[in-house]
Formats: C-alpha cells, structure tokens, sequence
C-alpha cells in the first residue's frame, strides 16, 4: 500500500485518514485484505504500534473487520466506490442550499438579531442592560461557594426539570409579599429567561393558523416568537393606560393567547388601572383565552409600591405569570419562573423537558439562598434607589438640553423611558440613531408611530455623569438634524 507520509506530523493520523480514503473510493475494494501491522511498518520504518492503533480505531468504525488466522480485511459489507463529498465545499462551489422546516422558513424572514443587538457605545441608552456595578458579586460568591461546599463529593445529576424545590418554595413566598401572585411551589416552572416562558406558552397552547393578540406597540420577543410558529399575529393598540381592552377582538373569535405587560407596558411604560384588567379577565374568561402576564420589570415603580398583579385578580385560571432576574440581577444569569394554572403545569413540564431538561442548578440553588436569606429584597430597595437616581439625572439632563421641545413618557416605573423630540420628524429616527452612535451615543427607535421621532432610552446601565455626558452630545446630533443636515 503507498501512503504519503509527513515524518513531521503524527503519523498514525496520516495512516488513518489515507487508508480511509483508499476504501471510500473503492481503492481498496470491499473485503480485500491489508498488510499486516507489521509488514507495514517495515515498508514505511516506523513504529509498529503506530500502524496498530491506526488499524484500530478504522476497526473501531466498521471500516475494517479481524478475522482469527486470517489477518485485517476491508469491511466486506461497505458498498465498492463509495466515495464521499469533501466535507467543506470548494471555494468556487455553490453551496448546496438546506432543506428547511417551515419553522426555519419563517425564521429568514424575521429580525431576530434584533433580540441580542446591542452597540459597543460610551454612552449606551439601550433598554435591557442593567450596570454591573449593581450586581451583588460578593453576595453571590459567597453563596455559589457554600452550595458548592456542600455539594462536595455529590455527583451532580439531571435535576427536577420544573425546578429545584427549594428555589420554588423561595419564589411561592417572594411573590406572594412583593407582587400578590398566587402560587403554591407545584405551579412554578423555573425557565431560562422570559424568552423561554413566551416560547414554551406558544409551543404549548397555539397551533399554526391560531391567533394570538400582542400589544401594539409591544415586546419584539413576543411577536418574533408568534410569527415563527405561524400562529396568526392580532395587535391590539396600547395608549396611556396600557392594552386599550375596548379593541380587543369579541371573544367569540377564538384567540388561543394574549401577551400583555399590565405592570408596565412595554415600551410606553402605562401601567393597567383596574377597569381594564378586570375588563381583560372577562374577556378572556368569555373566550376561553388564556393570558400570558409578562411582568418583566415591575419591581422598578418609583411612585408607590410595585402595582398587584393580574393574576392576583385571575379566577377562572386562565393567567400564566411571568417573571425573570434580568432587569433585577443579570440577564446573563438566564434565570426566570412561570405560574402556571394546575392543569397547565403537566404540559408545560413536559416541553420544558423537551427543551433542555431543565435550567442551570447551581444558579437555582444560589437564587434560591438570595431570596431566602433576605439579599434578593434588599438588592432590590438598593437598585430601586440608585435606578431613580439615574432615571431623575436623564430626566433632568433631557428637560435642560431640549426644554419644550422633547416630550418624556413612562418615567414612573422601570428602567427605561420613551422620548419624544418633537421638531423631529418620525421619518427620520433611524437616522438620528445612527448619526448619535458615531457619537459613541446608543438609542433605539421606538417605533411608536405618530409624527414624531420617538426613542427608548434605558438608564440601568449608566452612572448619572456618563447620563448627563450623553444627553449633551445627543443634543448637539438633535440640533444638527433640526438644522436640516446630517451629523
């Protein structure tokens, strides 16, 4: 047999791979015998155990067969020229284009980008950051450090899929002082972020065709999620109240979920008043609709305490709550929890297992030590300080740079506000988005519709200077575009 060897590199790689290809391309036709281990170290002079471990794994993959006496044959059942395609196309060659789901199919046509794009600016407004300076380190390592003590010579298992127990006896108390939902530890379903609680209640409950309401404006999770699995997208209009209840569809329409954000809606920031909501739960109930309660942010209220969920008003068992440590520790963590109606816990248990077993339990175990100890509620008291320190310099910063001319909307509650220039025209907010991150300045378009050029700007993320520093330079990128040129 005639190898091309390489003494500078492994040898026993080389041998393998060529004598693969000699049998893949029919060279070496099926059940025709090899040289001896031996003989064939002789030819090439190298060390006889190379040739053997070579031969071994080819033996390993079915490529060869032994036969007692007789010696090392090609596999006799492999089919004679059976060459493979390289395994990375040639430059010049068209790449073979995939056959794809619908689901893939549909998945080309949206932005989902949109979800994790964020710009390496100075001056960052993007909502969905929160400062890392905020994050409790310490506290956190402390507690990662004793679960790990204590799991010392444990073998660490596939864990309960809805959950570590301990984590939803934590959240079961937590959110029943903080946001009065109802929910014993056996209707929680720990997830990997809002992301995935959006995703398993379309998976769950919603069929391609189905319809399925969403706030107009509202979370782009949500819709992006809708549209991928082909249900049928029903924006419903929001204004300073929220989801406007008088234009949702009669309930005889048979939408099968609606997304809402009454503690906070986002991205406006009106908060539902209490007419609406019990006008949203009948018709629901009348429908048969079940309600998805993205509470996404509402430990963040700067006026009063945080508002009382809906599903604490829920009852015919129609709300699926949900919450996420995102806006209140790190969206890095990927940590977030469902309250499930009992009869959706099954279903949803199950998809969740068909999704990834279940969600990191380590930082399970910590979540659960922060809320039980005490450091999660105060880690909140101290963010909800220093958030409305930042939320009062940007609202401050903005009112100093842009007098009448900018309009400031949901400063109440969250970590983001939406603002209005109002001598800017709609059409050109991508524009001056673009023009202030040559400023090291990020904003983001609210796409809110009206006249004018609407904008989300967080303040998580930032220190009150940095704040003011970049409301100054967006005011010079404002001014040049009033002027009627481009910055």
């Amino acid at each position: 047999m005639l190898f091309r060897l390489d003494r500078d590199a492994p040898l026993q790689t080389q041998i393998y791979h060529q004598l693969k290809a000699s049998i893949l391309s029919g060279d070496a036709a099926p059940g025709s015998r090899l040289p001896s281990s031996r003989a064939l170290a002789d030819q090439f002079a190298i060390a006889r155990n190379t040739v053997l471990l070579a031969y071994e794994q080819l033996l390993a993959e079915g490529y060869l067969e032994s036969r007692p006496g007789a010696g090392t044959f090609v596999g006799a059942a492999l089919p004679a020229g059976a060459a493979p395609r390289p395994a990375v196309p040639a430059l010049a060659e068209a790449p073979r284009a995939p056959r794809l789901s619908r689901y893939s199919q549909r998945l080309r046509g949206l932005d989902t980008d949109a979800l994790t794009r964020r710009a390496g600016l100075r001056y960052s407004f993007h909502y969905g950051t929160v400062s890392a300076a905020d994050f409790p380190a310490d506290i956190w390592r402390s507690l990662l450090l004793r679960e790990i003590r204590r799991r010392a010579g444990k073998p660490y298992l596939y864990e309960n899929p809805q959950g570590l127990p301990e984590l939803r006896a934590a959240l079961s108390d937590y959110l029943g002082r903080a946001r009065a939902v109802r929910a014993r530890p056996e209707q929680i379903l720990i997830v990997n972020g809002s992301q995935q609680a959006v995703d398993l209640a379309l998976r769950v409950l919603v069929d391609p065709g189905d319809t399925v309401v969403v706030e107009d404006p509202g979370y782009g999770g949500a819709r992006l999620a809708v549209e991928a699995i082909g249900a049928r997208l029903l924006p419903v209009p929001v204004d300073a109240d929220g989801l406007d209840t008088a234009r949702l569809p009669p309930p005889e329409a048979g939408a099968r979920l609606a997304h809402v954000t009454p503690g906070h809606q986002f991205p406006t920031g009106g908060v539902m008043p209490a007419a609406r909501r019990l006008a949203l739960l009948d018709w629901a109930e009348r429908g048969g609709t079940y309600i998805f309660e993205d509470d996404y942010d509402s430990e963040y209220r700067y006026e009063g305490r945080p508002v009382e969920s809906l599903q604490a008003l829920d009852c015919a068992g129609l709300v699926i709550y949900s919450g996420t440590v995102s806006k209140v520790l790190s969206p890095g963590l990927r940590l977030g929890y469902m309250v499930l109606p009992p009869e959706l816990v099954e279903p949803f248990l199950q998809a969740k297992q068909l999704t990834d077993r279940h969600t990191a339990s380590l930082d399970q175990a910590v979540f659960a030590h922060l809320i039980r100890d005490g450091h999660f509620e105060r880690h909140i008291r101290r963010t909800r300080r220093r958030n409305q320190r930042r939320r009062d310099a940007l609202v401050a910063a903005l009112k100093a740079g842009f007098g009448v001319a900018v309009a400031i909307e949901g400063a109440k509650a969250g970590l983001h506000l939406v603002v209005r220039f109002r001598d800017i025209p709609a059409a050109l907010a991508g524009s001056v988005a673009e023009a202030a991150a040559l400023r090291s300045v990020g904003i983001v378009p609210a796409g809110i519709g009206g006249a004018e050029a609407s904008f989300l700007m967080g303040y998580a993320a930032l220190e009150e200077a940095d704040i003011r520093q970049g409301v100054a330079l967006l005011r010079e990128v404002v001014h040049s575009f009033r002027r009627g040129g481009a910055a």
